[in-house]
């Protein structure tokens, strides 16, 4: 099977396998059931951090949350200008999907993934469980992860990115007119990444590189290149293979 061929996986899934590794099944049949008990009005997802109430016994009152830091802000203007080359992402936004290429393009532009793991969203609960995390933190995470297969855009949201001022300055094209046409009319740059599972998320641009995906490059190396390119010697075509001898010729 291919890469293109490979069923991605939701951001729904996603969480909940960070959020479940390692947890055995009776603490997760614990947390499913405590599920009902969360007060849905009282879901509030906000930069930064998910936090709920949920109803105990004889009428207790948890207060539950996860916390995750938001994303540093300082690389969004360079990140807002490859998007302006990437087609099937953007489409994608607008539509309020959340592909992994767009993870991987957060993490190579602004240093971190979009989507985090689990060692870095802590979490609280007011209760005095003795096992951490509980199996109210659990029906969180549980209740966030379906949240998540039908509003894949609430991640945008938990680490502070606004989705559409971002879509809204990515479709200011005016002040980006000194990018230079993509090549041969393709749509979206080809330095893209897969929606596959398997590729690595870790791996950040350097700023020569984002200089160059950007097309902000001096016109001093553009000079050099193609007097390089003028140098090359020409390379004459290979001669003409000989021709085969006549077939011999034998007597019956």
């Amino acid at each position: 099977m291919s890469i293109n061929e490979r069923k991605t996986v939701s951001l729904g899934e996603r969480w909940r396998r960070e959020a479940t590794r390692g947890v055995d099944d009776t603490r997760l049949a614990a947390a499913l059931g405590a599920l009902p008990s969360i007060r849905k009005p009282m879901v509030r997802i906000r930069a930064g951090s998910i936090r709920c109430e949920m109803e105990g016994t004889m009428g207790s009152i948890h207060e539950v949350s996860l916390q995750i830091r938001t994303l540093p802000q300082r690389d969004w203007v360079v990140l807002v200008r490859v998007l302006r080359r990437s087609k099937s992402i953007v489409e994608a936004l607008e539509a309020g999907r959340v592909p992994r290429s767009f993870d991987r393009l957060v993490a190579r532009i602004v240093g971190e993934p979009l989507f985090p793991d689990a060692r870095s969203v802590t979490f609280g609960c007011s209760c005095d469980l003795p096992e951490k995390p509980c199996r109210h933190v659990l029906a969180l995470h549980e209740l966030f992860a379906r949240r998540l297969d039908e509003r894949p855009w609430e991640v945008l949201m938990l680490r502070g990115v606004d989705l559409q001022a971002m879509l809204a300055k990515v479709r200011q094209t005016e002040p980006d007119g000194d990018l230079p046409p993509l090549a041969f009319g393709v749509p979206e740059e080809p330095v893209l990444y897969p929606d596959a599972e398997d590729a690595d998320l870790g791996q950040c641009l350097t700023p020569v590189q984002v200089r160059w995906f950007t097309g902000a490059v001096s016109t001093r190396c553009v000079d050099a290149a193609l007097k390089a390119l003028e140098a090359l010697p020409t390379i004459a075509p290979p001669p003409p293979a000989p021709a085969p001898p006549p077939p011999v010729k034998t007597r019956a």
